[in-house]
C-alpha cells in the first residue's frame, strides 16, 4: 500500500511586501530624523538667544560698576569720565603691556574711566602724610596706612597686609584732602576738592610695614600722575587728609583682537575688554569682560545741554535720537561729542562741558564746582556666536543704537549672514558727582 505524504509549503516575504515594509521604516526614520533636526534648530536656537541675553545683562552689568565708581577717591569730574572716542574710525587700536595691538571695532564708542575701582579705599588722618618739603605737590609723600586710622575706620585687620600690598608694578596713587584747591574753567574759576595722584615705584620692597602700620613713598611730580590731577598749576598743601587709594585708569571698548576687520568682509569675534591704563610701560593690560559685542554707545546726560536752565538733574527722561539738542543727552545724535564737549589741550585732559559753567564765579570768591554731567547712558549689542541662516526675525540685520555708524555683521558688505541679537541700555547716576 502507498502513502501519500503531505508536501509542507513555505511561505516568505514578496517583494512588494518587502518594498512597502521598507517604505515605511524609511519613512518612520525620515520623520524622526527630521523631528530631531527641528528639535536641535529650535534648542540651538533658544542657546543662541539665551547666550546673547545673558551676556548683554553680564556686560551692562560690569559697565555700570565701574561706571559708578568713577571719581571715587575725589578725583575732579573733568578726570574721572573721558568720551574717549566716539565712532571710533578704523584701524585705532590700543596696545597691551606684552606689546600687541587691540583693534577697537569701528563705529562703536570707548569710555575712559578714573578713580579707585577695582582696589580699596584707604582712611587717613593728620600725621598719615609726611612730605620731603612742602607737602603742597612738590616733592615726595610718605603715606602710613594705618590697620585702624586714628579715626577709627578699620582699613585692614592687624598683623596682615592691605591689599595694596599685592602690587607688582609702579600704579598711581590719590591722597584726598578736605581743604579746597581751585581751578579754572573757561573764564571761571571754582573751588573743587583737594587731591594729589602721585606715582607709586612697586618693584622690589617698596614698602615698610609692623603689625599694625604700611607705609610707601609716592612722587607727586610725575607727569602721568599730574595729568589726572584738577589742575597742572600750584596747590595748597595737604591740611587734614582723609582717604587714599590706588587709582586705576580704565578705557572700556569693543575689542577685535590682534586684526583690524575694519572694512572688509572678515568676520570677527569682539569682546568688551577692559584695558587698564601701566604706568610703567604707558602700555595696558586688557581683561576681556563679555564675548560677541557687536557695539558699544555712549551718551552724556549733561544738565542743560539742551539751552534749558539747569535744575541740577536731567529733564528728558530717555535719549532723543531724532535731532541734534532736543534733550539733555550728548552723544546720541551724530555730531554732538565733538560739538558739545571740547577737550583742552593745555597739558591736562579735561572736558570742560562737564562743569556748570551758568553758574557766576571769579576771584576772589570762587564758586563750589557744580558738576553739570548727570548721568551715564550705556548701550550694549550683543550677537550670536554663530548666524542663523533662517532667522529673520527682531535684530537679524542688526540693531542701531544711537549714534552708531558700527557696521551690522549681518551687512551684505560683512557677511551677510542673519544672527540672533539682544540689545540692553542703562543710565547710570553718577553717584560721586553729587
Amino acid at each position: 500500500m502507498r502513502t501519500r505524504g503531505r508536501v509542507g509549503v513555505q511561505r516568505g516575504f514578496a517583494l512588494v511586501e518587502a518594498l512597502v515594509a521598507t517604505a515605511l521604516v524609511v519613512g518612520l526614520v525620515a520623520g524622526i530624523y527630521g523631528l530631531l533636526d527641528s528639535s536641535s534648530r529650535l534648542a540651538k536656537q533658544e542657546t543662541s538667544v539665551a547666550e546673547a541675553q545673558q551676556s548683554v545683562r553680564a556686560g551692562i552689568g560690569e559697565l555700570v560698576r565701574i561706571v559708578r565708581q568713577a571719581r571715587a577717591g575725589q578725583l575732579f569730574y573733568a578726570s574721572a569720565i573721558l568720551p574717549e572716542a566716539n565712532n571710533v574710525p578704523g584701524g585705532r587700536s590700543i596696545t597691551d603691556t606684552a606689546g600687541a595691538r587691540h583693534f577697537i571695532r569701528q563705529g562703536t564708542d570707548a569710555l575712559r574711566v578714573r578713580g579707585v575701582l577695582f582696589g580699596d579705599e584707604y582712611a587717613l588722618t593728620s600725621g598719615d602724610v609726611t612730605c620731603s618739603g612742602g607737602c603742597d605737590g612738590t616733592s615726595l609723600m610718605t603715606i602710613t596706612i594705618r590697620a585702624t586710622a586714628n579715626s577709627g575706620v578699620v582699613n585692614y585687620a592687624s598683623g596682615s597686609l592691605p591689599t595694596l600690598a599685592s602690587k607688582a608694578r609702579p600704579f598711581f596713587f590719590v591722597i584726598a584732602d578736605s581743604a579746597s584747591q581751585t581751578v579754572t574753567v573757561g573764564s571761571s574759576i571754582y573751588l573743587v576738592p583737594l587731591y594729589y595722584v602721585g606715582r607709586v615705584e612697586a618693584a622690589g620692597t617698596w614698602y615698610t610695614r609692623t603689625a599694625d602700620t604700611f607705609t610707601f613713598t609716592m612722587n607727586p611730580q610725575d607727569p602721568a600722575a599730574r595729568g589726572l590731577n584738577a589742575t597742572t598749576s600750584g596747590s595748597p598743601a595737604l591740611q587734614k587728609p582723609f582717604l587714599s587709594g590706588a587709582v586705576d585708569d580704565v578705557v572700556l571698548f569693543v575689542d577685535e583682537g590682534p586684526t583690524d576687520a575694519s572694512g572688509n568682509a572678515r568676520d570677527t569675534h569682539p569682546v568688551l575688554s577692559a584695558a587698564i591704563s601701566d604706568p610703567s610701560s604707558g602700555a595696558f593690560e586688557i581683561s576681556p569682560l563679555v564675548g560677541e559685542v557687536e557695539d558699544f554707545q555712549v551718551a552724556y546726560g549733561i544738565d542743560g545741554a539742551d539751552g534749558s536752565i539747569p535744575d541740577r538733574g536731567i529733564s528728558a527722561s530717555a535719549v532723543d535720537v531724532a535731532s541734534p539738542n532736543a534733550d539733555e543727552w550728548v552723544g546720541d545724535v551724530a555730531g554732538e561729542v565733538e560739538t558739545m564737549l571740547p577737550v583742552s589741550t593745555s597739558g591736562i585732559t579735561q572736558v570742560q562741558g562737564f562743569i556748570d559753567r551758568s553758574i557766576s564765579s571769579g576771584p576772589p570768591n570762587p564758586s563750589l564746582a557744580t558738576p553739570a554731567l548727570r548721568s551715564i547712558w550705556l548701550s550694549l549689542v550683543v550677537k550670536s556666536a554663530e548666524p542663523d541662516a533662517r532667522y529673520r526675525g527682531p535684530g537679524a540685520s542688526g540693531i542701531r543704537t544711537l549714534d552708531s555708524t558700527a557696521v551690522s555683521f549681518s551687512s551684505p558688505s560683512v557677511t551677510g549672514q542673519a544672527y540672533r541679537r539682544r540689545m540692553q541700555s542703562f543710565s547710570v547716576a553718577m553717584r560721586n558727582y553729587q
